[in-house]
């Protein structure tokens, strides 16, 4: 056992130094995403050039986004514990499971659904000009996902206050 104590410790130390460079990594890039100001409600307001009226209501846009994708959260919360649960019993029921992915699939499919029409209802109020810079920053890669919701709006609007 003493023979086998230094490998062991040896492992050990190179998961965890490993796992503390992975951190590092992640932290820079998540850092990265937070420091992109493309993607910021202010950002996307003045490359628009909005007017106080639409200003105001891209602010409401985005305050009913943040309230759909918590309530999406919380209304998914249930179908990702159904997953796990047919994940974890003895025998996998595979018709139950699709069920499960089925209803996931609905909802968040209705969720796209909804914020893209008031999404599309938010840019019909825009200028022609104002469509064409909105359709431009949408060129971007994942601009859209960010831009109706996804994690680093999320971050990006409060390291942004």
């Amino acid at each position: 056992m003493m023979r086998k104590l230094p490998w062991l410790l040896l492992a050990v130390s190179v998961v965890l130094n490993v796992s503390m460079l992975a951190g590092v990594f992640y932290s820079e890039r998540a850092a990265t995403r937070v420091a992109d100001p493309a993607v910021r409600p202010v950002a996307v307001s003045e490359a628009l050039s909005l007017t106080p009226a639409q200003s105001e209501a891209f602010m409401a846009l985005q305050a009913s986004l943040q309230e759909r994708r918590q309530m999406f959260r919380e209304y998914m919360e249930p179908v990702r514990r159904a997953m796990t649960e047919a994940l974890v019993e003895d025998s996998f029921d595979r018709e139950s499971y699709r069920k499960v992915i089925s209803k996931r699939r609905e909802v968040r499919e209705e969720y796209f659904l909804q914020i893209g029409e008031e999404l599309h209802d938010f840019l019909r109020t825009l200028t022609p000009e104002q469509r064409a810079v909105f359709k431009d920053l949408a060129k971007e890669r994942r601009f859209l996902w960010r831009f109706m919701g996804g994690r680093a709006q999320i971050r990006n609007a409060s390291a942004g206050k």
